[in-house]
């Protein structure tokens, strides 16, 4: 792949972080810390996850783009660290967890950079699914605008129940 792909791949992930932005605009302590319905996650928690997500994914890439075609599968030691994440930061305030997340997006586009174009097709696998650097990265973007998905609609729903 080119240094085009790489750009590529950087302004997804700065629109993903744009999403999440647009998704919070308003959202008080209160409505990020109300839970939507039973067993799902609050906007503080899902901000924590995309700040997750992001670090986590990213050294899946980096393996991928160093290794011959590593499992980058979450180990069950590796979804306890998720879960953890979630609920050490689920109590934080929305200024702090949006510094987390645009650390997060940050880090993610400066590692892109880092990454040598010629890697970006390296392969992985993730279960029995191929996935290339790029998808991973592409796969970080993808995620992180659902959850600014999800974030509107918890707050629909948050609205809704009041």
């Amino acid at each position: 792949m080119s240094a085009g792909e790489t750009g590529r791949l950087q302004a997804g992930l700065r629109a993903a972080h744009a999403a999440v932005i647009a998704s919070v605009q308003g959202v008080s302590e209160d409505e990020a810390h109300q839970i939507p319905e039973p067993a799902e996650w609050t906007v503080a928690q899902l901000l924590a996850h995309i700040a997750e997500i992001q670090g986590f994914w990213m050294e899946k890439a980096v393996l991928i783009s160093k290794e011959n075609d590593p499992q980058i599968t979450r180990t069950a030691v590796e979804n306890d660290l998720r879960i953890a994440a979630v609920e050490d930061h689920s109590q934080d305030n929305v200024a702090d967890l949006l510094v987390n997340v645009a650390e997060s997006n940050e880090k993610a586009i400066a590692t892109t950079a880092s990454i040598n174009p010629k890697d970006l097709d390296r392969p992985g696998h993730r279960e029995d699914n191929p996935m290339t650097v790029a998808g991973v990265i592409g796969y970080i973007a993808g995620h992180v605008e659902l959850h600014a998905a999800q974030i509107i609609e918890t707050r629909r729903v948050n609205r809704e129940g009041s």
